[in-house]
């Protein structure tokens, strides 16, 4: 079918017209390519056609059936699945070997194209070997023009295509007088009310007796003026479920998948160390907890509620010392009351055991090297001897009061 003189205002696109059985040798698609601030190009055959952004492409009227239907969902997945049986009755292929592309219409109903998958695979086949992607592909009916209240005939090389709605029509032979068909559709429409006020020609023969037509039609005929056609935009497009464009996200997502699985990976070995690390900290809290509770049962078995440990043991040598009198500099509860509130304003730090021997405190720490020597500071300048040694994760402080001045 010539391509048609009109077209709706848009951005630069290509639109493609696909003959009768294409791919195949000898049928050479029309094209026009359309761009803003750029006359208008048009052709034939997809060699050496450079593709743009927006490719639309209009498939044989015969190759697609359009139908209604309705169904208790607005679900496009249910929709989906139901339309086969909805409309199994008027098929004559087997509903597996078809494909269903729908869209809602203004009264709820649905807009059904029903097109071979054998046919839809060949078309979409034959574009990618072109390098070219369609955003939409519908067949030519849909792209007729129309207007209020008239059916739109468009003349083809071999055929007509009919548009009597906007996701309605269909093709016949091509005929010098109304054909059969034109006829049977016409007053199958003033059988149901629905017929139209005129039917406008599109692209017809010079030699075309339009009187003629309008007498055997009992309508009004009239050649469609390209200055006053307009194309709805028909919302129904081919490319739906399995064969929706994929969009440049899509080839994105394909690009950086092997850079994706590996952060995913990373991701979640990381999640896994932490929560290794996690468990063990946790563990070794507990116990560092338990210890404390024991030792604090140890030094003080009047004990009856352990609340806080570390606050409990403090507050039992500062009454033990109270109650025995003042103590030596180099007694164990001393060097414990000047040592035990350094350790507690170092959070990172766990006192894991205490020694008293030779009046001098041994400590054992949980701590990096940092905090260790952190404690070792602050404890030398309130006039404490502390000699630090490390073992793994460990700390070993030894602490003394500070030898008086002369005395050796």
């Amino acid at each position: 079918m010539a391509a048609p003189p009109w077209r709706r205002p848009g951005a630069a696109r290509l639109e493609l017209w696909l003959p009768s059985d294409w791919p195949r040798e000898g049928a050479d698609p029309r094209w026009r390519r359309i761009a803003p601030g750029e006359r208008t190009r048009e052709g034939r055959g997809l060699e050496g056609l450079a593709p743009t952004k927006e490719v639309v492409v209009w498939t044989p009227a015969a190759d697609t059936l359009l139908l209604r239907a309705r169904l208790p969902t607005r679900n496009p997945a249910k929709i989906a699945q139901a339309l086969p049986y909805a409309l199994e009755e008027q098929l004559v292929d087997p509903p597996e070997a078809l494909h269903f592309a729908f869209t809602h219409e203004a009264d709820g109903a649905l807009a059904v194209a029903v097109t071979r998958r054998e046919t839809m695979d060949r078309w979409l086949a034959a574009l990618a070997a072109s390098g070219l992607q369609p955003v939409r592909l519908a067949p030519v009916t849909l792209s007729l023009p129309l207007a209020g209240g008239a059916w739109t005939l468009a003349f083809g090389e071999e055929e007509m295509v009919l548009r009597s709605g906007l996701h309605s029509g269909f093709s016949g032979p091509r005929g010098a007088l109304p054909p059969a068909w034109l006829k049977a559709a016409v007053g199958e429409a003033r059988s149901e009310n629905r017929a139209p006020e005129r039917v406008l020609l599109a692209d017809a023969p010079a030699d075309l007796d339009v009187a003629a037509w309008s007498e055997a039609l009992a309508l009004p005929v009239e050649t469609l003026r390209a200055e006053s056609a307009t194309v709805p935009a028909a919302s129904l497009n081919l490319l739906q479920q399995r064969y929706a464009p994929r969009g440049p996200l899509a080839g994105l997502w394909r690009a950086y998948m092997p850079a994706a699985a590996l952060l995913a990976a990373w991701l979640a070995g990381t999640f896994v160390f932490d929560a290794i690390e996690w468990a063990r900290l946790s563990r070794s809290v507990r116990a560092d907890d338990e210890a404390m509770r024991a030792l604090l049962l140890k030094s003080f078995p009047d004990t009856r509620a352990i609340l806080d440990p570390a606050e409990q043991m403090r507050r039992g040598l500062e009454t033990l010392i109270a109650s025995t009198g003042a103590a030596g500099p180099d007694d164990m509860l001393a060097l414990l009351e000047r040592v035990l509130p350094v350790i507690e304003r170092e959070p990172r730090v766990r006192l894991q055991g205490i020694e008293y021997a030779e009046r001098a405190l041994n400590l054992r720490l949980a701590a990096a090297e940092p905090e260790a020597e952190s404690v070792a500071r602050t404890l030398r300048a309130q006039q404490l001897e502390v000699d630090v040694q490390r073992s793994g994760g460990e700390a070993q402080l030894r602490v003394r009061a500070a030898a008086a001045k002369g005395s050796q």
